[in-house]
């Protein structure tokens, strides 16, 4: 009888420790899944587009900033969000007034419209002048990490057509926001 008991109380025992490092492993498994998740949801909150996350580089540090705000601003048009718009131009505003890039003054002029309102029809005007001013800069520039895309949409400014650039061949439109998201077509890697 002891040898029973002594058999019932380790098959017991076994059978627990088995059961516990079951619940351990289904939390640690569940655990990797959530964390998971996350990174596939902050890897997706990046935008819509894989060119947020896309950073480019130049020779020229000051242009590197530059060209990389002027994307932030980009990706706040196509979201239509007027007030991440309006605070991405502030940060691109700031770099331009620190760099020594030649015709700043130009390209601070449209920035500064940007970033004075919400209004994305407004914003998205001087982004249309802007955006030429950033292709002459990024031309006259020595891009070495990444790819530039100058993309354009016909139906930009009332059919007038504009150009914008990217650092993804994606095409997601500034101009028109989630209206026509995918208006346009990639022009010219730069």
């Amino acid at each position: 009888m002891k040898n029973l008991t002594n058999t019932l109380l380790i098959a017991l025992t076994i059978s627990i420790a088995f059961a516990c490092k079951k619940n351990d492993q289904a939390a640690e498994n569940e655990e990797h899944m959530d964390h998971q998740e996350q990174m596939d949801h902050s890897t997706m909150d990046h935008g819509t587009d894989s060119e947020s996350t896309a950073a480019v580089s130049f020779e020229n540090m000051e242009v590197s900033h530059v060209i990389n705000s002027y994307l932030d601003l980009k990706d706040a048009l196509v979201e239509t969000d007027g007030e991440k718009a309006k605070n991405e131009a502030s940060e691109l505003l700031l770099a331009l007034e620190k760099s020594n890039l030649e015709g700043k003054e130009a390209m601070e002029a449209e920035v500064k419209n940007i970033s004075e309102t919400t209004d994305t029809e407004v914003q998205r005007t001087s982004f249309d002048v802007l955006s030429n001013q950033m292709a002459e800069l990024a031309k006259a520039s020595v891009l070495t990490e990444g790819k530039l895309y100058k993309q354009y949409c016909p139906m930009a400014k009332n059919n007038e057509g504009a150009f914008w650039l990217s650092a993804s061949n994606e095409i997601r439109n500034p101009y028109f926001g989630d209206k026509m998201l995918k208006c346009g077509s990639v022009e010219e890697e730069i």
